[in-house]
């Protein structure tokens, strides 16, 4: 049997002075698909940029032996390739990204055209494009900066059953973790070490979403992850800050008797480098404002 994709709309609700965002909208469209038993990530991969994750596998057009590889699109950060037979994966950074909605009003979809510069070992090697749009990837190739040579790429398309496992490179760590059916989180560093952490449950049906931000405000790039709890307005987030000088990741914690948990509904306050929660408990909304102390622990500044 053929799948079949879903394409829905994404308006933005507002409700209880919370925005109800796309996470919702993906919440749907997971349990659409997963009733119909999705079989490829790719199928997933046609939902971007509604989706923060997506890995897709690519091969080689017209080359004597085929060159494939996995890409790991994480929308502007955290993406990587990793190729066929090689022990680790290969950093990319976000070079453009171009949004053409020329044909918007005559109901076409925008397109969405992503530039990657390929960072093998901190040395720019070369450049991946994609472009992709509602249920299509397309125009993907790699120029190697060493001859200026051009490759160009297909999708593959397998019947491995998608169970949700994804990976986020960044600052040259694996974070593997799933975005459904899964709770677990495994953080494998360049030395071969690793840290496992559980997350905050993800419901079934119901997607983990992922945001990659300064949490701390020092310059580097961090990792969060967010679920939404079923039936509740509360969102809540995983966050973990990496450390620049010991190269590790720590997981974010509330101060004891404050805000409710989970860092409910996380919001950043990049003017006054603080972090702002807020949560309904019954019938009150509560708001919690902490900052980051000289040791790296949060601190409450305010409630109410």
């Amino acid at each position: 049997m053929g799948l079949t994709l879903v394409w829905i709309p994404l308006p933005l609700i507002y409700f209880y002075n919370l925005c109800i965002t796309q996470l919702e909208i993906i919440f749907l469209t997971l349990s659409l698909l997963n009733k119909m038993k999705f079989k490829t990530l790719a199928s997933i991969a046609f939902l971007m940029p509604l989706l923060s994750f997506a890995q897709m596998k690519f091969r080689s057009v017209g080359t004597a032996k085929p060159i494939e590889f996995t890409f790991g699109f994480q929308h502007k950060k955290g993406a990587f390739v990793w190729y066929k037979g090689q022990p680790e994966p290969i950093a990319l950074k976000l070079k453009a990204l171009d949004i053409d909605s020329s044909e918007r009003e005559s109901g076409q979809p925008d397109f969405y055209t992503y530039k990657y510069t390929e960072m093998y070992k901190g040395k720019a090697t070369g450049e991946y494009g994609i472009t992709e749009w509602p249920r299509n990837v397309d125009d993907i190739y790699y120029i190697r900066f060493k001859d200026s040579k051009k490759f160009t790429f297909k999708l593959v398309e397998d019947d491995e059953f998608y169970d949700g496992k994804s990976m986020v490179f960044l600052n040259d760590v694996k974070i593997h973790y799933n975005a459904f059916y899964d709770d677990n989180l495994i953080l494998t560093y360049p030395d071969g070490s690793s840290m496992k952490y559980l997350l905050n449950h993800v419901d079934k049906d119901q997607a983990r979403r992922v945001e990659i931000k300064d949490f701390n405000f020092d310059g580097t790039d961090d990792i969060a992850f967010e679920t939404a709890g079923r039936g509740s307005l509360n969102h809540f987030y995983d966050v973990f800050i990496y450390n620049p000088v010991n190269k590790k990741f720590s997981k974010v914690k509330e101060p004891k008797d404050a805000g409710c948990g989970h860092l409910d509904n996380l919001k950043l306050d990049k003017a006054k480098k603080r972090l702002v929660t807020r949560c309904i408990n019954g019938t009150r909304w509560r708001n919690f404002i902490y900052k980051f102390n000289k040791s790296g622990e949060l601190e409450l500044v305010k409630m109410d």
